[in-house]
C-alpha cells in the first residue's frame, strides 16, 4: 500500500496558524476543572518524507527516503523509521546488519544508542515480541540511559537468501519518563515516506473511550489514530487544523462542555478536539 505524503501547503499552513483560536463561546460553568492540554505537533518535512513533532525537534532523511528519524533538541527523545533489504549471505562479509531480523534490528539499535545518543550500553530486549495492530511485531527495550521501544513488519524478498525489513524506533532517556516514551512513539508513528509501506485499518482496537464521528478518523486501529499498546492519541483542533498528542489515561475528559473528549483552553474558553490528525480527517 502506498503511503500518503503530506503537501508542502499544510506544511506552511502550520506554520502561519494563529495561536489563538477564533469561533469560541464562554466556558459553561462546571468545566473550570476540565482537563486540557496535550503536545502541540508541528509538519516536519523533507522532500519524499514527513513528521509530526514538537516545533523544537530537528527531522532529517536520506536521499533514498528509506529512513527517517527526528530527535528532540535536548537529545533526550528519538524517533525514526528505515527500510531496508537483508541478504543473509552478506552477513560474514558485514556482520550482523545481515543476519536474522532480531539480530539485524538489535545492530541498528544499538548503533542508534552508540552513535546518536552516546550511549554505548547496548540494547536488551525486556519483553517478549507481541502482534502490534495486526500487522507489526512490538518488542520493548532498555538501555543503561534510556527505555524504548521498536515494532517492524518482515516482508519477503525475491532473493531466497533475504528479506525486507521495516522498522519503527522509539527512544527516551529515563529521565524524561513514561511521557517522554509516549511522546517518541507518538513521532514514530507519524512518520511517513513514498518509499513506505502503511498499513491502514479501520477496525476499532476494541477498548478506551470515545468513537469517532467517521470509521477510521482518529481511533480505528491505525498509526494515525488511537493506540492502544502505545498509549497515544491524537486529535486536532476543527476551527484551526492544529495537531496534538494527548495521552488518553490523563487527557481525557467524560464530562466536558460538549461532550466527552479532548479539549484545549483558549483563554475562558474551551475548544473540544477532533480525533485523528487533521491530514487524516
Amino acid at each position: 500500500m502506498k503511503a500518503r505524503r503530506v503537501p508542502a501547503a499544510f506544511a506552511v499552513l502550520v506554520s502561519v496558524l494563529p495561536l489563538s483560536y477564533v469561533g469560541m463561546t464562554s466556558t459553561p460553568a462546571g468545566s473550570a476543572g476540565l482537563r486540557t492540554g496535550g503536545t502541540p505537533l508541528h509538519v516536519k518535512q523533507t522532500g519524499h518524507c514527513s513528521a509530526f513533532a514538537p516545533r523544537d525537534w530537528s527531522f532529517w532523511t536520506n536521499p533514498q527516503a528509506s529512513t527517517a528519524e527526528a530527535l528532540s533538541a535536548d537529545k533526550t527523545m528519538y524517533a525514526g523509521w528505515g527500510v531496508t533489504h537483508i541478504n543473509r549471505a552478506m552477513q560474514p562479509f558485514y556482520g550482523d546488519l545481515h543476519g536474522d531480523p532480531e539480530t539485524s534490528i538489535r545492530f541498528l539499535t544499538n548503533q542508534i544508542l552508540g552513535v546518536l545518543l552516546s550511549d554505548p550500553s547496548g540494547m536488551r530486549t525486556s519483553s517478549s515480541p507481541r502482534p502490534f495492530l495486526n500487522y507489526f511485531t512490538l518488542r520493548s527495550f532498555e538501555s543503561a540511559k534510556h527505555t524504548g521501544l521498536v515494532f517492524y513488519k518482515i516482508y519477503p524478498s525475491p532473493n531466497p537468501q533475504g528479506y525486507i525489513e521495516s522498522v519503527y524506533w522509539a527512544l527516551a532517556n529515563r529521565s524524561q519518563g513514561k511521557q517522554g516514551l509516549r511522546t517518541a512513539a507518538g513521532v514514530a508513528v507519524s512518520i511517513r515516506c513514498v518509499t513506505q509501506l502503511i498499513p491502514v485499518r479501520y477496525d476499532s482496537p476494541g477498548s478506551g473511550k470515545g468513537k469517532p464521528a467517521r470509521p477510521g478518523c482518529g481511533y480505528g486501529g491505525n498509526l494515525r489514530g488511537y493506540n492502544k499498546e502505545l498509549g497515544t492519541q491524537y486529535a486536532h483542533s476543527p476551527t484551526t487544523g492544529e495537531n496534538f498528542l494527548l495521552d488518553p489515561s490523563t487527557q481525557w475528559n467524560e464530562t466536558g462542555p460538549n461532550g466527552p473528549g479532548y479539549y484545549r483552553k483558549v483563554g475562558n474558553s474551551h475548544e473540544k478536539l477532533d480525533l485523528g490528525r487533521s491530514d487524516d480527517c
